[in-house]
């Protein structure tokens, strides 16, 4: 069986110390895809004509990943809850069918 490497790379994100973090060498690719994408988004924000300063607009992507998190995990939730209540539901009315 093939073990998974770690790797520890290094982080940089806009307006923020670069630090090193651990991640299984599978994963890397999208850590890295994640980090490039968040500091597409913060640069967007820091320029322009109304644009906020670097830690606002971190603050400002920060929740937004965030808040897309939370609406996944809340519909995949609700969807396996359904998903459940099907199942039970499908059980009673074949209950005694044998």
């Amino acid at each position: 069986m093939e073990e998974n490497k770690e790797h520890r790379i290094t982080i940089k994100i806009s307006g923020v110390e670069p630090f090193r973090l651990p991640v299984s060498e599978s994963e890397e690719s999208f850590y890295r895809l994640v980090i490039k994408r968040i500091n597409e988004n913060v640069d967007r924000l820091s320029y322009g004509a109304n644009a906020d300063p670097q830690p606002v607009a971190l603050a400002k992507v920060t929740l937004y990943y965030a808040t897309m998190l939370y609406r996944q995990t809340n519909m995949i939730n609700s969807q396996a809850q359904m998903l459940d209540d099907f199942e039970k539901r499908l059980d009673e009315l074949l209950e005694g069918t044998d």
